[in-house]
């Protein structure tokens, strides 16, 4: 595995990077900004920044570049795919498994695993679970009540709910992203592991790879070093150090679509094994990053985006070969695999509340702001 020294992502080297991150504290897009540069050519070093706070209410925490983030649907990418190919590349599952061939008590025979990975499995994009628990795991209805019953109990209720969804279309006809799909993957990947889901991430990807700076449910940390996110309206406090997204909080804060805490260091670790370690065999790393056939014109890989024709989150300059994934949270990831350039910028963007969206319209601004600069050395 290849040594690493970083270096600032400093005004002298990036300094359209640095304006963009700038204005967008300003503009009040997110309290706090971890971001972090690799090139391929320079496989030892990496570019680390961050600026602004990991918390305003109720008071003000500065962000470090140590700071651990909420990474939300970036778990889809650092846990649950890679995990799935893994578990290919060792031949205890393939990509066109039917799902109930494993989970023997889900209906729906046509989904296979690729279609769960790929958004193509025809599920909805998600559902309230979280109520369905609070409603039938407690007498109050009360956060504080679902939190004291056991992880064990609460992921058994959410399997049970999972299992009985229905594909509402055709599996492969249709790319809709779907948090269902990668809760379910979560379950089966437990089946075929024959371990939770956070241990498996744990012991077949995480620890190989050398990477201590991702965790499920980081509470041996103390909360105040890890980035708030909402002033929880129904757990009615701000969070911090527990998980955001309400249905993998209600399940016990870890699952397949959402659930990692992670630093940018830490993703940029992670992409660069991914390259050039060989954890995956040449063989299932492409054809995990390739584009799946069916339905035609579908950017969805087995688990990653890629860049969209027009409006692309990842700006006007990263390749028809890049991976990437967002996070709710206001985190993303991408890797230009012609340019050899991996790109992660992570935030609090629903720190104090979700409502704010303007990350949407940043997003492309800081992406093209990086390529650009990078171009000058």
């Amino acid at each position: 595995m290849v040594g690493t020294f970083s270096a600032p992502v400093s005004s002298t080297r990036f300094p359209l990077t640095v304006q963009a991150i700038q204005q967008a504290l300003e503009s009040e897009i997110a309290p706090g900004f971890a971001v972090g540069i690799w090139r391929k050519k320079e496989p030892s070093q990496f570019w680390l920044g961050a600026w602004g706070n990991r918390r305003v209410v109720p008071s003000r925490l500065p962000v470090s570049v140590d700071t651990p983030f909420d990474l939300a649907s970036l778990t889809k990418v650092v846990a649950t795919s890679v995990l799935a190919a893994t578990l290919v590349d060792r031949g205890w599952l393939r990509w066109d498994t039917p799902v109930a061939s494993i989970l023997t008590q889900f209906s729906a025979q046509d989904v296979e695993v690729r279609h769960l990975l790929s958004h193509t499995a025809g599920f909805v994009a998600w559902k309230p679970y979280w109520q369905a628990l609070r409603e039938g795991l407690t007498h109050s209805g009360l956060a504080d009540e679902l939190e004291k019953v056991s992880v064990k109990i609460r992921q058994a209720r959410m399997r049970e709910l999972i299992l009985t969804e229905v594909p509402d279309e055709k599996p492969g006809t249709r790319v809709l992203y779907s948090d269902v799909s990668f809760l379910l993957l979560g379950f089966l990947l437990e089946e075929v592991t024959g371990r939770s889901l956070d241990r498996a991430v744990r012991d077949f990807v995480w620890e190989p790879l050398g990477l201590r700076e991702f965790q499920y449910r980081p509470g041996h940390q103390p909360s105040e070093i890890i980035a708030a996110t909402e002033d929880c309206p129904w757990r009615k406090r701000v969070l911090q150090g527990e998980v955001h997204d309400d249905n993998c909080w209600a399940m016990g804060g870890y699952a397949g679509h959402a659930g990692v805490f992670g630093t940018v260091n830490g993703l940029l670790k992670f992409i660069r094994s991914l390259v050039m370690d060989r954890f995956l065999s040449p063989r299932v790393l492409a054809e995990m990053w390739t584009p799946v056939a069916e339905p035609a014109g579908c950017g969805r890989t087995l688990g990653w985006d890629t860049p969209s024709e027009v409006g692309s989150s990842a700006g006007q300059h990263f390749s028809r070969r890049s991976v990437g994934h967002l996070g709710f949270s206001g985190t993303s990831l991408w890797y230009d695999a012609d340019a050899g350039v991996a790109v992660a910028m992570i935030s609090n963007r629903v720190h104090p509340s979700r409502e704010n969206n303007r990350m949407k319209e940043f997003r492309p601004i800081f992406h093209n702001a990086v390529r650009t600069d990078l171009l000058q050395f």
